[in-house]
């Protein structure tokens, strides 16, 4: 792990193991349990478990991640169990679904999503953790370097782009991050460029190192990846930046 700057591995073996997630849900079980059945398993080497309502009497244990799901009313509750994680280091995830514009978005250290877009937004945050550890490509990010990206400090923001020259998708994914962090440091942050049957270049993949790395503070994490994927149509790449930024003063959530 380094201090700071860039990681890119040049490791050709994915580690072969199961990621298991569990889900401690304060609100919605149901709609959470929809959302989850239809999240990826990359071909069994994700886990997702059932969502459940939390046991404040223990911890959730042997699992790679635990998302702590959320509204407003148990935000609290959630916060103080995500809290208790973070001290067990136990990498965790809250998930805070918003119903209105409550003025908390920017606030919550974690993932906030409106409660409509729950399945699409865990999915575009699957895809851009899980991806690059799941499939073998140019560059290999490891489980660790994603875990230490899920137990920073500030917001999870995801920004997604694609198109058919990797200039253009890694130009998208960073102006869409920059918008998304809204002014806000970003602290951190992992990105992958995804290609299929066309060639990727080295020098293609330093170019979304460099431009990362502009948006972010100094002394910011980030780790990059270049998987491989099947893709059945030619001249297509993507980008996937999932990325932890400050989050802005809170309020007290507790009123």
């Amino acid at each position: 792990m380094p201090d700071s700057g860039v990681l890119v591995s040049d490791s050709e073996e994915v580690s072969e193991f199961t990621i298991t997630v569990a889900c401690e849900c304060y609100s919605h079980l149901e709609i959470v349990g929809d959302a989850l059945a239809q999240l990826p398993d990359f071909n069994g080497n994700l886990s997702w478990g059932a969502p459940c309502k939390s046991d404040l009497d223990k911890k959730v244990s042997n699992v790679e991640l635990v998302l702590i799901v959320s509204d407003k009313a148990h935000l609290p509750a959630a916060i103080d169990r995500w809290s208790a994680y973070r001290q067990a280091e136990q990498a965790s995830l809250l998930v805070y679904l918003q119903d209105d514009e409550d003025g908390l978005a920017e606030q919550i250290p974690g993932l906030t999503l409106p409660r409509s877009c729950l399945t699409s937004g865990l999915t575009s945050l699957t895809h851009a953790l899980f991806t690059p550890i799941i499939p073998h490509g140019l560059v290999c990010i490891d489980w660790a370097d994603t875990r230490h990206i899920l137990v920073m400090d500030g917001q999870m923001v995801v920004a997604e782009a694609s198109g058919s020259q990797p200039e253009s998708a890694i130009d998208a994914a960073v102006a869409l991050l920059r918008e998304l962090a809204s002014g806000r440091p970003v602290l951190g942050l992992q990105a992958s460029i995804l290609y299929g049957h066309n060639a990727l270049k080295m020098r293609q993949i330093h170019g979304l190192a460099s431009a990362c790395k502009a948006t972010m503070e100094e002394d910011g994490f980030l780790f990059i990846g270049a998987p491989s994927l099947d893709w059945p149509e030619p001249g297509r790449y993507e980008v996937r930046i999932a990325a932890r930024v400050a989050c802005s003063p809170s309020l007290d959530t507790r009123s």
